[in-house]
């Protein structure tokens, strides 16, 4: 190129060449892409291409399946309530608990004079499960707690209030369809007892205690996901007073889900599966990711790593991502959003989100989503396995379900004694 442009080989004039080199850079201007630079189709090019150096892989060499016995449901933007059941993880139940709050911008309430025509209990559906377009016939139960649900406590799935056995807001069925965005359970009238009061806000709180919302087994089996932020999940009580002999006619929206406190509590009942006798589960063949406080995967690079470490001790890792494939027999259905990871200490037994998922790249598509064109699950591990190296040791890994408190769908990942087993492919130079 330097020849062709060079001024011995030019016989053109310098003005001419000028304007020649102008009307070529126009012709190019329309034919190039004007849009912004963007990661469109990023995932469909094999990572490693995207950086220079040599491409390895480690394998898993331990893990098992254990109960998540600790997952915290207070304070979520969505909530549960259902039952279902399968062969391999058994049966499970969720049942939401919540305060009747005041609207944020009230510091009291003056309703004891008013007449309560009704109440409505209304949830916005997001999701019904396991199958979304069909109709369910729920059978809902609303009774008032016995005992206050705390706002300065956090609660977990193993956690349960009493109830007032003599205070049963609602108990029906009622059919939920692929078409409704909001569920409407109309209260029974002795409701009113409990909200018509007048109170501050905090000592509200303190006298209608709260409600526990459950559907029975004796309806259809599913699981119903409300959005806990939408203002159409709340207590509305419809109410009319009588003003200068006129009637008018109103209606007082309270909070429930979000902007109050609230938890949902999570029961599994396991006879006759694999997890029967409660004890991990080792992966050998199956690892096995339930939602719903149920079953979550613990798994180890140590062996590998160390290896690695020996052989190539200033090894600069450029991209590493953690593949999970999915089982074969789970594959037909649907798969869970997203599988999150923790790193363990290795100084005590506190765990941690690894760097990866504190400090999000701009490159998608490795941040635990399923990959259905190859059947796994991607998580990026950079920085994580860098610091792995450092440290020349592997504490393990904690993997599980993002949407664990909410969503039902759950997984079986391949183990380690498969062909397609759990591993981290890197790419690194030294």
């Amino acid at each position: 190129m330097k020849k062709l442009l060079s001024s011995h080989s030019l016989s053109l004039p310098l003005s001419l060449f000028h304007s020649l080199l102008l009307l070529l850079l126009a012709s190019l201007s329309f034919t190039s892409c004007t849009d912004k630079e963007s990661d469109l189709g990023i995932d469909l090019i094999d990572s490693t291409t995207l950086y220079e150096g040599t491409v390895d892989t480690l394998y898993a060499d331990n893990a098992w399946t254990e109960f998540d016995d600790s997952l915290q449901t207070s304070g979520t933007s969505f909530g549960i309530i259902g039952n279902y059941h399968d062969a391999t993880f058994g049966s499970a139940s969720a049942s939401f608990y919540t305060q009747i709050a005041l609207p944020s911008n009230a510091n009291d309430i003056a309703f004891d004079s008013m007449v309560i025509d009704s109440v409505v209990l209304s949830f916005a559906k997001t999701q019904l499960f396991p199958d979304s377009t069909t109709t369910y016939h729920f059978h809902f139960e609303v009774k008032q707690l016995s005992e206050q649900l705390l706002s300065d406590t956090t609660y977990y799935a193993f956690d349960q209030l009493p109830v007032d056995e003599n205070a049963t807001f609602f108990n029906g069925i009622v059919p939920v369809t692929y078409y409704d965005t909001v569920v409407n359970l109309k209260l029974d009238s002795s409701i009113n007892r409990v909200i018509r009061r007048s109170a501050t806000a905090e000592d509200f709180l303190a006298e209608t205690k709260g409600l526990r919302v459950r559907i029975l087994n004796s309806s259809d089996e599913g699981l119903l996901t409300v959005d806990l932020t939408s203002t159409n999940t709340c207590l509305r009580a419809y109410y009319h007073y009588v003003y200068d002999n006129d009637t008018v006619s109103s209606a007082y929206t309270f909070l429930l889900g979000a902007g109050t406190a609230h938890f949902t509590h999570f029961s599994h009942n396991y006879a006759g599966t694999l997890f029967a006798s409660g004890n991990p589960i080792p992966g050998t063949y199956r690892l096995y990711l339930e939602p719903l406080a149920g079953q979550r995967v613990r798994l180890s690079f140590d062996h590998d790593l160390k290896a690695f470490h020996t052989a190539h001790p200033w090894a600069v890792i450029h991209h590493a991502e953690l593949l999970l494939p999915v089982a074969p027999e789970a594959l037909a259905g649907d798969q869970p959003d997203q599988i999150l990871t923790l790193g363990k200490s290795a100084t005590n037994d506190n765990w941690f989100y690894i760097d990866d998922l504190i400090n999000v790249y701009d490159l998608t598509g490795y941040d635990g989503t399923f990959h259905s064109d190859r059947g796994l699950y991607r998580i990026r591990v950079s920085q994580h396995l860098q610091g792995l190296l450092r440290l020349g040791l592997d504490p393990g890994l904690r993997i599980f379900l993002n949407s664990a408190r909410h969503a039902a769908q759950r997984t079986i990942l391949n183990g380690l004694s498969t062909s397609d087993r759990p591993r981290i492919v890197i790419v690194y130079s030294e």
